[in-house]
């Protein structure tokens, strides 16, 4: 049964309640994981607790309790002089960034140019499936003892 640090093989997928598949593993081979590791989101890791072999289940999660709603203040106007590659600045390019937290720390996410302009670029900070309801939908292959 699965458990917080359980190594468990299994094939997922994440998709759209109209069958967009965003991320699947069901056209390739399983992917070992272990619960806790953040390989899949916390909150997709946490529907997986109690289940064992051969379990298959597809849940469907609202944004809050999957990707987040989206917010307004994670779109942000940088201006192009701040980005070291030039080449990297195209309409629907998801691009690494370093941003500062509200305790002072720098971190790294990631964001997807919308707009571009003469001297700024318009950057969306929230996650690309925020504020979508989903689909996760899992079959468990093993779980590692």
């Amino acid at each position: 049964m699965i458990n917080y640090n359980s190594r468990v093989k299994l094939h997922y997928s994440i998709s759209s309640i109209d069958d967009i598949v965003f991320e699947s593993t069901f056209d390739k081979g399983p992917v070992d994981i272990k619960i806790g590791s953040g390989i899949i989101p916390q909150k997709l890791e946490m529907t997986l607790y109690g289940l064992s072999k051969d379990s298959e289940q597809t849940i469907t999660l609202k944004p809050s309790d999957a990707f987040g709603e989206r917010h307004n203040n994670k779109i942000k106007k940088l201006p192009k002089s701040s980005f070291p590659n030039k080449e990297m600045i195209k309409k629907g390019n998801v691009i690494e960034i370093d941003i500062k937290e509200n305790d002072g720390k720098e971190a790294t996410t990631f964001a997807m140019i919308k707009e571009l302009y003469e001297d700024e670029v318009l950057l969306d900070l929230n996650h690309p499936l925020a504020g979508i309801e989903i689909k996760f939908k899992v079959k468990i292959i093993k779980v590692y003892e």
